[in-house]
């Protein structure tokens, strides 16, 4: 685990397809759309899954947790995981006023994709010409509220090609920060989600990947 050393998570991928750079810290801006938030959380990437595994978003500072594994064939890792803090953690810790909270809600990790689609679909067409590219659904995620249903089974694969369409559909897990849960205290206030890696995306959206 490197905190903010972030180049080395993804050198596979990039080595091998240099798309969606901004891959590397994607999780602090998962953060700011899934809590609806401008805090800039800091970010531990993490290399070893088991280490990510055993890791917890946290608060003062917020932190968050970034894993990408599950690679294709071509070396491009398909799955981009993110351990964050809901909105009402993040008000809780940080500094705000009545009028302006620090976070106005928690939305859902399909919002998390589609900006992701967004930004991918805005850098492809920069880089260039304009393409067939294929139709894409934004699914409902998939949900759970038990850390080893969110973890298992293993690999998760949020991208799917069904006919002529692209599906993504992310798992999430919510943990709410309410006393009625039983479990322990770390484990509440948390929402995690396995997403496409958004080099992956881009890789299917220009065709040079076809999703199995």
């Amino acid at each position: 685990m490197k905190r903010l050393a972030v180049l080395a998570a993804c050198l596979l991928s990039q080595a091998v397809y240099a798309g969606a750079r901004w891959q590397d810290t994607f999780c602090i801006a998962a953060q700011q759309v899934l809590a609806g938030t401008a805090v800039v959380a800091e970010l531990e990437v993490h290399e070893d899954w088991d280490e990510f595994v055993e890791a917890k978003a946290s608060d003062r500072p917020l932190t968050v947790h970034q894993y990408l594994g599950n690679p294709s064939s071509q070396g491009i890792p398909r799955t981009l995981s993110c351990k964050m803090r809901t909105a009402e953690r993040i008000n809780a810790t940080e500094t705000a006023t009545p009028d302006t909270p620090a976070a106005t809600g928690d939305a859902d990790c399909a919002a998390v994709h589609r900006y992701m689609l967004q930004r991918s679909l805005a850098d492809l067409a920069a880089q260039q010409p304009a393409a067939t590219r294929p139709r894409v659904v934004v699914d409902e995620d998939e949900t759970t509220y038990i850390g080893p249903r969110w973890l298992k089974p293993w690999p998760y694969n949020a991208a799917s090609l069904q006919g002529d369409v692209l599906h993504l559909r992310a798992r999430a897990l919510y943990a709410p920060h309410a006393w009625w849960i039983p479990m322990p205290e770390r484990f509440k206030g948390n929402y995690y989600c396995h997403l496409v890696a958004p080099a992956y995306l881009e890789a299917i959206l220009s065709g040079e990947v076809i999703p199995v």
